[in-house]
């Protein structure tokens, strides 16, 4: 085997550096891709151990309306003995019967009907907690996204802070003003301190919700990517009731609930003339002769003392039940609207007076404050106040968003469709 010069030894060397850089950082960088909201609202749909719940519901309720849909078996009876005559041989007395049970006239369809609104109430619940879950999550991670720019910029300004103080304490001078310069700059650093540690907090909490609406551990970090939410113009509360109307999950529930028992009611009404049995029979003796014995056998029971009263007035007042959780479900839907697009139009007031530059503006400002402090040219009141004014202007910026973000994933939670339209708000930059 031929020797290696040092320069080869330098070129394979570098070569199985660079191979193990990217087998170890390969599979990181594509554990830390980025995902969108809908992504997480993908995940989340297929992992959520509720989803099966309500599947399951459907299945049960569909298992209901082939039963509603199937009649009773028919009924074998049979009787067999001895029969004696006075100066007749004695024989044996036999009798069979096959009977098969029939519903009152409409009253299978009446059952069939109410199994249908218990498969669509089913199937209303999984689609309303699908809708709440992609509601929940997106809420969520436009949450996580907003409270990591607040931690952000308060590590930025803390990170100022302590490299300024170090650089404060290797050039101290001993005089009186450099000491009570450092003594503020040290306090601020303290407080810059408690407001990172509560935005990490924050972050922390916000994340893992967020990863277990998705299905996975608490602990597991989850990288969003950043998008710019848009807070589109909230349309009239008429419009809005009009939309819930139609749309909303709790009072397309209730409406169901409603028809049910208007159907219960039917179906308890015909149930006071019980039920049709009809069927053949056939009987015969062989006592002294034979004789056989042939027909039909038809019976209904005559309501002349149980005609199902009770029950008939339960079912009328579940129905007035069901109707009087209807008319409070449309009254509290309106005054949930009413709140929640009230909030929404303050937070949009809020943020219209943000400019779209106002942010980097800010931003700027600190830093400059850290650099001509750094010159002696700011002292330490004004650098202080810089920090701490910039801290408070993003603290509020990202506050409002948040409030605007909660509001207006209310608004869609509760009219059942999503809000639509160019956003009238300045866009969040990203530096």
């Amino acid at each position: 085997m031929p020797a290696l010069n040092p320069p080869d030894f330098m070129k394979l060397g570098s070569f199985f550096y660079t191979s193990a850089w990217i087998i170890l950082t390969v599979p990181a960088l594509k554990a830390a891709t980025p995902l969108t909201s809908n992504d997480l609202v993908a995940e989340a749909l297929h992992r959520n151990p509720e989803v099966r719940f309500y599947e399951s519901e459907i299945s049960a309720a569909r298992g209901g309306r082939q039963t509603a849909g199937q009649r009773p078996n028919p009924e074998l009876s049979t009787s067999m003995g001895g029969m004696g005559i006075v100066s007749q041989v004695d024989g044996i007395a036999w009798s069979a019967t096959i009977s098969q049970v029939f519903d009152f006239p409409g009253r299978m369809s009446l059952r069939k009907a109410i199994a249908d609104c218990d498969i669509e109430l089913a199937e209303l619940g999984l689609r309303q907690f699908k809708a709440q879950l992609a509601n929940e999550v997106r809420a969520r991670a436009g949450d996580v996204m907003l409270l990591r720019r607040k931690e952000a910029a308060a590590r930025s300004v803390r990170e100022r802070l302590e490299a300024l103080v170090s650089v404060l304490v290797q050039r101290d001078s001993g005089s009186v003003s450099a000491l009570l310069e450092r003594r503020i700059l040290e306090a601020t650093l303290l407080t810059s301190d408690r407001t990172l540690t509560d935005a990490s907090k924050a972050v922390r909490e916000a994340t893992a919700s967020l990863a277990v609406l998705c299905g996975r551990a608490p602990s597991d970090p989850i990288s969003i990517q950043a998008v710019s939410s848009s807070f589109p113009e909230a349309p009239e509360l008429g419009v809005l009731k009009q939309q819930a109307a139609q749309t909303n999950f709790d009072l397309q529930q209730k409406r169901l609930n409603v028809a049910k028992q208007g159907l219960k009611v039917d179906l308890t009404k015909s149930e006071r003339w019980g039920n049709i049995t009809f069927g053949p029979y056939m009987g015969g003796q062989t006592a002294g002769n034979t004789q056989i014995e042939a027909g039909f056998v038809f019976s209904i029971p005559l309501p002349l003392w149980n005609k199902n009263k009770g029950n008939l007035e339960a079912e009328k007042a579940r129905t007035q039940q069901a109707e009087a959780l209807l008319g409070a479900t449309l009254r509290d839907l309106e005054r949930d609207l009413a709140v929640a697009r009230s909030a929404y139009l303050a937070e949009l007031d809020a943020l219209s007076r943000w400019r779209p530059e106002s942010e980097n503006q800010f931003a700027d400002a600190a830093q400059q404050a850290d650099e001509h402090f750094r010159l002696g040219a700011v002292p330490a009141a004004t650098y202080v106040e810089m920090q701490r004014g910039y801290l408070d202007a993003i603290d509020s910026l990202i506050e409002s968003r948040r409030n605007a973000w909660k509001h207006r994933m209310e608004i869609e939670r509760l009219t059942g469709t999503a809000l639509t339209g160019e956003s009238i708000t300045p866009k969040l930059t990203h530096r």
